[in-house]
């Protein structure tokens, strides 16, 4: 039961048969191609978003330094718009 094939016989094989192995190889990649397109993309733009009712809380003092900030921003924004600075391009 042990026979070991030759090179010859191999080599034979492969030059009659390597474009029907690529060939082969070809579909194989087409089909996964085919499969990968189906599962990401034709079902997720199939799918249906859920909507969520979930209760949302917000933090209150996060909520006050965002805004104190926010005012501080505004604030120096307003201050630099009235200041005249001198033009560097005269």
């Amino acid at each position: 039961m042990n026979k070991k094939i030759s090179l010859e016989k191999v080599n034979y094989f492969l030059k009659n048969y390597y474009r029907w192995i690529l060939g082969i190889i070809f579909v194989l990649l087409f089909c996964l191609n085919i499969l990968i397109y189906y599962q990401y993309v034709y079902l997720t733009m199939k799918a249906e978003p859920e909507p969520t009712l979930e209760k949302i809380t917000i933090d209150q003092e996060g909520l006050k330094k965002i805004l104190d900030n926010l005012d501080k921003r505004q604030e120096n924004l307003e201050r630099v718009e009235k200041t005249n600075y001198s033009d560097p391009f005269r």
